[in-house]
């Protein structure tokens, strides 16, 4: 096997030639002396690189972010965060599977960072591959038994699979590691609504919204509710917000990917189609086309 210079040495090297050969005006040729980068200046470089991409995710260029990252990989593929923040790119640009490929070479360099096999969760959970996302959240809360997005995943990934009992066990640990943890509390009231504990399911809402002011559960009290009292001024005002705050929840496709159970999404129909409601939904309607 013919043994060739390191791709990214080329570069450096040919760079480098076109570099002297346009600043040297000697007419005495000779070869150039060239300084290889030695490891801890093409670690740098990684991460200048590497911070340059995380920006361009934070301003949706993710296709450029990819590229960047995986030009930082190659001068230094042992830089964990530069694989985690590659996956977070592939994420948002839907490569999920490429995702996951990333996450486990971070795994590799970092094998006792629970943060990775929960971001595997979540893929997993994305990918409606609850029993996979189950094994990588039981991993990593095997690290770290105090994380309470570790049992929220695993709350979410018990609710995909019907496991309403154990469902409930993991949302209520995670709200107990973090009591302004809204979205377990939320997720708590979902599993109540489905269960017809009503009440409870209120309260959990309730408290949620006071914590977040978030579109889901100002929306999920609200089909509380407008279920008994259907001239409720509070629940109208509450989903005219909610659907104000974020449109997509007029659609059953993005409330069946929040988790939503058959029973809370056929309060919402019903709380749709009030006469009150026929501006706010046309509006909601309009956004999501």
């Amino acid at each position: 096997m013919k043994k060739t210079l390191n791709p990214i040495y080329q570069i450096i090297l040919y760079l480098s030639l076109f570099e002297f050969f346009l600043v040297n005006k000697s007419s005495h040729a000779f070869f150039p002396i060239i300084n290889l980068p030695n490891q801890q200046e093409l670690k740098s470089k990684s991460i200048q690189i590497g911070k340059s991409a995380v920006q361009l995710i934070r301003f949706g260029e993710y296709e450029e972010a990819t590229k960047l990252l995986k030009l930082a990989i190659k001068l230094n593929p042992k830089e964990v965060d530069l694989w985690i923040n590659l996956a977070d790119s592939q994420i948002r640009s839907e490569k999920h599977y490429e995702a996951l490929s990333s996450l486990n070479e971070a795994i590799k360099l970092k094998p006792n960072d629970e943060s990775i096999y929960f971001g595997k969760a979540s893929i997993y959970v994305d990918l409606n591959d609850p029993l996979k996302a189950r094994f990588a959240i039981e991993k990593g809360l095997s690290l770290n038994k105090n994380n309470e997005w570790g049992y929220f995943l695993l709350g979410n990934a018990e609710l995909m699979l019907n496991n309403y009992n154990e469902a409930l066990i993991a949302f209520k640990e995670s709200a107990k590691i973090n009591t302004n943890f809204w979205q377990s509390i939320n997720n708590e009231g979902l599993i109540l609504y489905e269960l017809n504990n009503l009440k409870e399911a209120k309260t959990k809402f309730q408290l949620a919204l006071e914590i977040s002011n978030n579109a889901e559960p100002m929306l999920a009290l609200a089909i509380i509710l407008f279920s008994s009292d259907k001239n409720s001024i509070e629940a109208l005002r509450l989903a005219k917000n909610a659907l104000k705050s974020n449109h997509e929840y007029i659609s059953e496709d993005y409330q069946t990917k929040q988790l939503w159970g058959q029973k809370l999404q056929q309060g919402a129909k019903r709380l749709f189609k009030a006469k009150e409601m026929k501006k706010a939904v046309i509006e909601a309607k309009g956004k999501s086309q």
